[in-house]
């Protein structure tokens, strides 16, 4: 463990080491700068993610706040860079022009700013994504479900953005709330503190909110605090449960399988089902399970939808090529068989708050015959 912090943390200080060293002459080339000064800001802004995870339980929630908004933008900005001089080294290769290396560096520079600003627009652009899916088991009446996941309550997804998710989720009209996993970015202190939850319980719908647990939940290490503080605010938490809704369809939540790091493997849906007396296997059954990447055992149970989230569409292009071969669906609808599966790219986000070919996204879904 020891060993890998130390390998991590040459690692990630000679990276930043060659980008500075970079930037430091691309910039210096057109404006004549202190290289003291640089050298200073630079090296506060690239340990400022790592001096959060260091220090974040000891200092306190401003300062938080300010080292996680610091180090996770200026994570986006390196991520970027680290793209752009590659793509900018490969040029020069070709033209062998000093000149022009100077100059495709500097834009480089100029160009990560930007998307890191468009990026940040784009985290905050709500859009309503609609599905219509058919099933063939019958339900009594057609069921309007609103599905959001991946709000990540912490140091930046705080109560003004979450009073607008509520706002617009009521909104909508949906007969049925689901949220599919990480409510929490992995730190339970920031929600407590500010009474993050209270606005959830504001929330309207015919048959109530339902949310099963994504990894981040359980990263907090407090996921049974969370469950109760979840029931306070009228939000059921289904943990490898079922639930008969209206005398017309099941609803499973999932605990992530992250799970097993805490409290051992979660159950498997035969057993899920089983659990409930007179299982019908004549009305249909929905599963929300906050990762998609594990279809296998919905599409066997014969599950009429699935409702996921996990891979935010990457969150930042080009991540989204990954995020398309580790799943067999990372966003959108798609059909198993005789299982619908819809994964959203969710409304929050992880790490830098900016989003580069995703967006954040409520989803509408209109289940019927």
């Amino acid at each position: 463990m020891i060993l890998g912090i130390i390998v991590f943390i040459f690692v990630y200080g000679l990276i930043n080491y060659l980008i500075g060293k970079r930037i430091y002459k691309s910039i210096n080339n057109r404006i004549n700068i202190n290289s003291k000064l640089f050298i200073i800001i630079f090296v506060l802004l690239s340990s400022s993610f790592i001096l959060y995870e260091l220090i974040k339980n000891y200092v306190p929630t401003l300062i938080n706040k300010i080292l996680y908004f610091i180090g996770s933008y200026y994570l986006a900005f390196l991520f970027y860079i680290i793209l752009l001089f590659i793509i900018s080294f490969i040029i020069y290769r070709i033209f062998k022009n000093k000149n022009l290396n100077l100059d495709l560096y500097f834009y480089s520079i100029l160009l990560s700013l930007i998307l890191v600003c468009i990026g940040t627009y784009f985290s905050h652009s709500i859009s309503i994504k609609n599905y219509d899916i058919k099933i063939d088991k019958a339900l009594k009446d057609d069921v309007n479900i609103v599905l959001v996941s991946d709000i990540h309550l912490g140091e930046v997804i705080e109560n003004n953005r979450l009073n607008t998710l509520v706002e617009k989720i009521n909104s909508l009209n949906g007969d049925i709330i689901l949220i599919a996993g990480d409510l929490v970015d992995s730190d339970l202190n920031p929600v407590k503190e500010k009474d993050m939850l209270d606005s959830l319980k504001n929330i309207k719908s015919k048959y109530g909110t339902y949310l099963s647990l994504g990894n981040h939940d359980f990263y907090t290490g407090e996921a049974e605090e969370l469950e109760n503080m979840l029931s306070k605010v009228n939000v059921n938490v289904l943990r490898d449960e079922i639930t008969l809704i209206n005398d017309s369809f099941y609803l499973i939540g999932r605990d992530d399988t992250t799970v097993k790091r805490y409290n051992g493997e979660r159950d498997s849906l035969n057993v899920i089902k089983n659990s409930i007396n007179n299982f019908n296997a004549d009305k249909p059954v929905i599963v929300i399970d906050h990762n998609p990447q594990y279809l296998d055992e919905s599409i066997n149970n014969n599950i009429d939808l699935q409702v996921s989230g996990h891979t935010h569409k990457g969150q930042i292009s080009p991540i989204n090529l990954i995020t398309d071969i580790l799943f067999d669906i990372d966003y959108g609808l798609g059909k198993f068989q005789n299982t619908s599966v819809v994964v959203t790219s969710g409304f929050g986000t992880w790490g830098p708050p900016i989003r580069i070919g995703s967006s954040s996204e409520i989803v509408m879904i209109k289940l019927h015959n």
